[in-house]
């Protein structure tokens, strides 16, 4: 949910793109405002960011961006295109898989298993799907 939108729903890369302008916007001891990205002096700036947004979330997870966004690590990250935020992503995936595989449950298959048919109504069409089930064996 956006803290820039009254509260409605955005895509992640929305969502990743304002985690980046509000650390721009601190860095820059700015306020960011309702609907910002319209604003010219934040437009190109966002427009450049959610484009790469979008080109990470082709590879990664929107939870291990965001997690690296939030990360001690990369608290001096004021874009994307960091090269030093790649790492920290990549590392955030590697843990989201195996919090996924550690929260995965086996489960064991029987093969071959057949069901019956339920019984219905007796009607010209299941009479004649009954005789030629029977041709067939």
């Amino acid at each position: 949910i956006s803290k820039y939108s009254n509260g409605k729903e955005v895509s992640a890369a929305q969502y990743i793109t304002e985690i980046i302008c509000e650390k721009q916007a601190k860095r820059q001891r700015k306020d960011l405002h309702y609907r910002f990205w319209l604003n010219k002096e934040w437009e190109k700036f966002y427009k450049s960011q959610i484009g790469t947004a979008h080109k990470l979330l082709k590879k990664y997870d929107a939870k291990a961006i965001i997690r690296a966004l939030k990360n001690p690590k990369t608290r001096n990250t004021y874009s994307l295109r960091a090269p030093y935020l790649l790492p920290v992503i990549k590392l955030e995936q590697e843990k989201l898989g195996t919090e996924n595989n550690e929260l995965s449950k086996p489960i064991e298959r029987i093969d071959g298993k057949t069901f019956r048919k339920r019984k219905t109504k007796s009607n010209i069409l299941s009479k004649l799907e009954d005789i030629e089930d029977e041709h067939k064996n």
